[in-house]
């Protein structure tokens, strides 16, 4: 009889709060080398990250959803990694910085077979395992291969060639859209996580909490360009083996973040949560549903009804949001992409009310932005156009001026957000447009609940 999923437990009415890492204010040794950028060459960047990351969206969308070998998105596969967490895992601790991924379920990790740090990784052999730690699963005591006959190995994609008569542990392999790969084992491991938990009803308490019996993919072999400036993948999707499916299945199976502007604030780290932590019973929240994509039941997606600039709705007719029954269209909300990206038409209806919404004067755009205001003149934010979006339930998120719009050099206003080609086909709710929301995902109920707080503070 298979053996059931793995679980991480922890006491009832508790959450976890753990700092999450922009890539900004990462070490080059944890993430991708970053040197001196002017404004200009930083939004040339960030644009780069962002098609990476929505070419590897819709890549994985049309792969059939029935194929387990299907090619996965993740941060890692494309560079696009926005966010990151420091997680330690074995016994005794091992300590990783892992991009943290909305749109994949898998948590996975280089490894290597050694005892020593100083070992060689069990890789590619190539300049790419030279540069990041890996797990020496040797020197953890808590370590364990999960079987091939156990339900976990079900829910990830099998090494080419393996199978259940040949070996009794479960290897998986997963192919990214760039052709890189990793190949491993399913594992058991203890994680600890650096984090803030308290119950409802005690004071929060800083300490290292240790969660045992955590499913994890332990990478021996890892091929190709994706894994440079990694150590790993967090995710965080809707899957049964995802970090909040296993860290959440104690806490109501619901995670929430609350993104600092790291534009203003780079030196606060923003927060991922798991469980119900009592400000979402202070604070006033909207709630709306999320929509399942059966072609990528990883990523989180909302429907759009409606879409106001100034209050004023635009006329853009409902098929351009709809996500079919194909797997195209629809709005994903994604932690991995930093603009936010409407689908055409609908961002030309937006870009031109957005223009013509502004005492401000229009100057000539900036390289990588449709839409610029000169903002020597500008008296309060209020001058700057105001964007709204309905959501099922007539929810409304109204996010501020500070979301929408980027200082550039010359006191420019510059809209940040961008129309996707035929290629993408869906809209994108990025991080920019989260920033200084308190965003909750109920895995449970199928909701995603929002509210607007000034997230430097709300959890410190």
């Amino acid at each position: 009889m298979a053996a059931s999923m793995p679980c991480c437990c922890s006491s009832s009415g508790e959450y976890f709060i753990v700092p999450l890492l922009h890539w900004t204010s990462l070490a080059a040794s944890h993430a991708r080398p970053l040197p001196a950028l002017s404004q200009l060459q930083f939004f040339k960047e960030v644009k780069s990250l962002d098609d990476s990351r929505l070419l590897s969206i819709g890549a994985s969308i049309r792969q059939s959803s029935n194929d387990l070998r299907a090619r996965v998105i993740s941060g890692a596969s494309s560079g696009s990694g926005q966010y990151f967490v420091e997680l330690s895992i074995g016994t005794p601790p091992q300590r990783f910085t892992l991009i943290v991924d909305t749109g994949s379920d898998l948590v996975w990790l280089r490894c290597s077979a050694c005892t020593s740090g100083s070992c060689e990784d069990v890789g590619d052999g190539g300049a790419a395992s030279q540069l990041l730690s890996t797990f020496h699963v040797r020197a953890s005591s808590s370590y364990r291969a999960i079987s091939c006959t156990s339900q976990s190995c079900f829910v990830v994609p099998p090494a080419p060639n393996f199978s259940c008569k040949d070996s009794s542990e479960c290897r998986y392999e997963y192919t990214y859209s760039d052709s890189s790969s990793s190949t491993g084992i399913l594992s058991i491991e203890t994680i600890s996580l650096n984090v803030s938990s308290a119950s409802s009803s005690a004071s929060t308490v800083n300490s290292p909490r240790e969660l045992p019996d955590f499913a994890f993919g332990c990478g021996f072999h890892n091929v190709g360009q994706s894994f440079i400036g990694s150590n790993g993948v967090l995710g965080m999707g809707r899957g049964p083996i995802s970090f909040v499916s296993q860290v959440g299945a104690a806490v109501g199976r619901k995670f929430s973040y609350c993104l600092v502007d790291f534009f203003r604030k780079p030196s606060l780290n923003s927060v991922l949560v798991a469980g119900d932590p009592p400000l979402t019973m202070r604070v006033p929240l909207q709630s709306t549903p999320l929509l399942t994509n059966p072609f990528r039941r990883s990523l989180y997606y909302v429907n759009v009804q409606e879409v106001r600039v100034n209050g004023v709705a635009l006329f853009i007719p409902s098929d351009l949001w709809k996500l079919d029954e194909m797997g195209n269209g629809g709005t994903v909300v994604d932690t991995g992409t930093t603009f936010s990206v409407f689908v055409e038409p609908a961002y030309q209806r937006i870009l031109s009310a957005m223009s013509t919404s502004s005492p401000l004067p229009k100057v000539e755009p900036v390289e990588g932005f449709d839409l610029c205001f000169n903002s020597t003149g500008l008296k309060s934010l209020t001058d700057l156009p105001n964007l709204s979006i309905v959501f099922q339930k007539n929810v409304v998120f109204a996010p501020p001026a500070t979301n929408i719009f980027v200082d550039m050099p010359g006191s420019l206003k510059c809209l940040a957000m961008r129309g996707a080609n035929r290629v993408f086909g869906f809209s994108v709710l990025g991080n920019l447009i989260q920033q200084n929301f308190l965003m909750q995902f109920d895995l449970q109920n199928s909701m995603l609940s929002f509210t607007s707080v000034d997230c430097s503070d709300a959890f410190r």
